[in-house]
């Protein structure tokens, strides 16, 4: 696959660029895919290879002010789905398949809830399900709670927080391997793996310090607050896929999840939270 099919870029209506990749050929569908916080265009680099051999195709946009997606400071899920509307429009994707990783999978909603019958099929990994759970914190690794804890409390100090780790990918890959557990740092830390993790990170801070720090909170909020939209009103079918050893997001957010489709079905990999995200396309 070459880097101008991993790197391509769209003008929005408002001015802003939309970069995004697009890989795979199709024949077996075609899926718009929601990162995760943080992520990238490159997200699925590591898996290139295998949706190749599946036949599907999949295009990951980055969300603004990761990659080279313009900053929107007044960005909000509304303004998600539109982007998520134009792309389609501007490959010619009359429907297609939406799927979100992580915190991606909260964008990914809001998508399929906002695009309605353009979608034809709904995955979420690893999603965290917190404005829907009497205590989500209880459910999550330190890291990830004090995140969701200080976004929602101040968005703005939780960013100016988050450059001590946005200003390295180093930095920022040891601070995600380490806060995900020792079955989590196995795997993000093999041959076959870590490679395309690290380009994917890479890929998020590619506009600064300040901006992927601000984007990773904004991100953080939005995922936290209470929802514009309602699970329950998300009528197509949807597979909720978590790992039994996720220690980021842990499982009980997927039962949440699952219980507030209208048709849902939780899948429970072996795996931890970055392993849910190859099982997808499974």
């Amino acid at each position: 696959m070459t880097d101008a099919a991993r790197n391509q870029n769209l003008q929005l209506s408002d001015g802003r660029s939309l970069s995004f990749s697009d890989t795979g050929t199709g024949e077996n569908g075609t899926w718009i895919h929601c990162h995760g916080i943080p992520g990238s265009r490159n997200e699925l680099r590591h898996l290139e290879s295998a949706l190749f051999h599946a036949g599907v195709r999949v295009i990951v946009p980055d969300r603004p002010g990761y990659g080279q997606s313009s900053p929107c400071p007044s960005y909000g899920f509304s303004h998600h789905s539109d982007d998520l509307r134009q792309l389609a429009d501007h490959l010619e994707l009359e429907d297609f398949m939406l799927s979100g990783f992580s915190g991606g999978g909260v964008f990914a909603m809001a998508a399929a809830h906002d695009l309605g019958k353009r979608i034809e099929q709904l995955v979420i990994a690893a999603t965290p399900a917190v404005p829907l759970m009497d205590n989500p914190f209880d459910y999550a690794s330190e890291l990830t709670a004090s995140t969701w804890r200080a976004a929602l409390d101040d968005r703005d100090a939780l960013a100016k927080e988050l450059e001590l780790i946005t200003g390295s990918v180093d930095v920022l890959l040891e601070a995600l391997i380490g806060a995900a557990g020792d079955q989590e740092e196995h795997y993000l830390s093999s041959n076959s793996i870590r490679p395309g993790f690290t380009e994917n990170l890479s890929a998020a801070l590619e506009q600064g310090s300040k901006t992927a720090a601000d984007a990773l909170a904004r991100d953080s909020f939005l995922t936290a607050q209470s929802w514009p939209f309602s699970p329950q009103d998300i009528h197509l079918p949807v597979r909720v896929i978590h790992g039994s050893g996720d220690r980021l997001v842990h499982i009980e957010h997927q039962s949440t999840l699952s219980s507030n489709f209208p048709d849902g079905s939780p899948e429970v990999i072996s795996g931890a939270h970055y392993g849910a995200l190859s099982a997808i396309w499974n």
